[in-house]
């Protein structure tokens, strides 16, 4: 165990590297959502003349949908990394009685039934009763709403298959207009 300026040094650590897996995440989604709309409006624009247009446009398209499919596992893969950060930090918070990732999973987790939200819930409910009751209302406030709900994994997961169809739909419909 260390000492508490060696847990808080860790915890700030651990929230930039946080940090810096979102960003990659948003960066990379917007690079592949303005490469999808650009590749397919660049080869939309030029009807397929010859066999090798329509060669070529496919190529592209199922490159493309490779790429997505990649993207899918490396957004999880990052995904699943900033649980185990985020994890490392709720345990830090827990010896030095800080709530900012508690706070973050319990509300993004409220209303659901699991050992570890209930755990969470509990260990909050025990040390401050008061931010419980506050927390509790709070999502149940702002949960009235479904995009209150989005996970930033449900954003890219939708993203990536809207993407990943788009390129579809544009290999075929190219094929067929040839």
């Amino acid at each position: 165990m260390g000492t508490p300026d060696t847990l808080l040094r860790e915890w700030d650590a651990i929230m930039r590297r946080i940090e810096s897996i979102d960003a990659r995440l948003w960066q990379g989604a917007g690079i592949l959502l303005v490469l999808s709309i650009g590749g397919i409006s660049i080869l939309r624009w030029t009807p397929p003349d010859t066999r090798e247009d329509v060669i070529l446009g496919c190529v592209v398209g199922g490159f493309s949908i490779a790429v997505l499919i990649v993207w899918w596992f490396i957004f999880h893969r990052w995904i699943r990394l900033q649980r185990v950060h985020t994890h490392r930090a709720m345990e830090i918070e827990d010896k030095l009685d800080l709530r900012f990732n508690v706070y973050g999973c319990l509300f993004q987790n409220w209303g659901e039934n699991t050992e570890e939200i209930d755990e969470l819930k509990d260990k909050l409910k025990e040390r401050d009763p008061s931010a419980y009751d506050r927390l509790g209302a709070r999502y149940k406030d702002l949960h009235k709403t479904r995009s209150a709900q989005v996970t930033i994994e449900r954003s890219l997961e939708v993203l990536t298959v809207i993407l990943g169809l788009a390129w579809l739909a544009f290999v075929v419909l190219y094929a067929v207009l040839y």
